[in-house]
């Protein structure tokens, strides 16, 4: 599955719809993990077969492909559209950007050092997951930017956290597929 096709004339698009009233298909929504590749990983053959993730998910190593899994609290609003004006007062869509705004409270030294490495910047390749047991980004990831900070809330209960906002602009949101890795809510 790619980008859907878009009319290049002034019909409009209308794909099909389903709406059932008595069993309804409703998902939760929060994301609970990441998964993270360095922007020049290869894509996957095929990302909707459990053996091709479980092959490149790899939390230490240097294989130049290798994604890394977060468990995560997270959300993402609604895309923000960026139009512009063009001729005759017509307006056109460009794009859209995209932000995931993420938590991370399992602070080890590792995931700490991880939060490190994102402030060098630089572009990554990104798969999410949902409680809803959908994953998405399809098989080349979304191409995003990750920008993390350590936070030390004071209070007695208080615990530190690693804070995160994925941003990305498309057109279009992220293909998602039932995710074969899923393992239940977290």
């Amino acid at each position: 599955m790619s980008n859907p096709l878009c009319p290049t004339d002034c019909d409009q698009a209308l794909g099909t719809v389903l709406f059932d009233d008595c069993a309804p298909n409703i998902n939760p929504s929060e994301i609970q993990r990441l998964f993270v590749s360095k922007g020049n990983a290869e894509p996957f053959t095929d990302w909707k077969q459990a053996s091709e993730w479980t092959t490149r998910i790899a939390q230490t190593g240097t294989n130049a492909d290798a994604i890394r899994e977060l468990t995560v609290i997270g959300d993402k609003p609604a895309a923000s559209p960026i139009t512009k004006d063009i001729s005759g007062g017509r307006k056109y869509t460009v794009g859209k950007d995209h932000t995931l705004n993420f938590t991370v409270d399992d602070v080890s030294d590792e995931n700490y050092e991880f939060m490190r490495s994102t402030e060098c910047g630089g572009k990554y390749r990104l798969w999410y997951e949902t409680k809803g047991g959908y994953i998405y980004g399809g098989k080349d990831g979304i191409k995003v930017t990750i920008v993390m900070d350590d936070v030390l809330n004071r209070g007695a209960d208080e615990i530190e956290t690693l804070n995160g906002v994925v941003t990305w602009r498309n057109k279009f949101s992220p293909e998602r597929t039932k995710s074969p890795i899923f393992k239940g809510e977290i």
